[in-house]
């Protein structure tokens, strides 16, 4: 099934959440976990966190207007409904995430002078010009962002491992790859 329905996620939903998971998760990787001393990896691992964080702002745009228009399943009978607005907030920010955390690294990049150069296959034009002082901004607001995704992410992560293991409702399961509740 490809949309969702009350029930459960649809395959569009899975294969978006779980692409946009192992895309952001390599993001952390080349700019935090795998800094080589070798500027020429370092220069490739830059270009490929570019690359792909233009990558993730148009899945993050196709994702958020997919989440908007498409049927949302339905909260367990038995969550409390202080977890559902968590819950409910937290998707919404990750939402806002996906698209702002990629302009906001596209502008620090702009406002570097630079250009992002899309996987070696062409450069994206610059829209603002070198502003030492906006690129200093959009550096901090950039890594300000990076770590408020982790902590929204250790959110979810944990409140899926809690509904699997202590609640048992089935909540991860309705957005696990090739599982179904229909």
């Amino acid at each position: 099934m490809l949309r969702n329905t009350l029930k459960s996620f649809g395959n569009i939903t899975k294969l978006l959440h779980w692409l946009i998971f192992v895309l952001i998760s390599f993001q952390f990787y080349w700019v935090w976990v795998s800094v080589p001393n070798n500027p020429a990896t370092q220069a490739f691992y830059i270009m490929l966190h570019k690359s792909t964080g233009m990558i993730v702002l148009l899945l993050g745009l196709f994702f958020t207007i997919w989440h908007i228009i498409n049927t949302k399943p339905l909260p367990p009978k038995s969550q409390p409904h202080w977890q559902h607005l968590t819950a409910k907030t937290v998707h919404l920010l990750l939402f806002i995430l996906l698209i702002a955390m990629p302009i906001v690294g596209y502008l620090l990049v702009c406002a570097n002078g630079r250009t992002v150069n899309f996987f070696g296959w062409f450069n994206l034009p610059s829209v603002i010009s070198k502003n030492k002082h906006i690129g200093d901004i959009m550096f901090s607001l950039h890594q300000k962002l990076g770590y408020f995704i982790l902590i929204l992410v250790g959110i979810h992560f944990l409140a899926a491992l809690y509904h699997q293991f202590i609640v048992n409702d089935n909540v991860l399961k309705r957005m696990l790859p090739f599982s179904s509740e229909d």
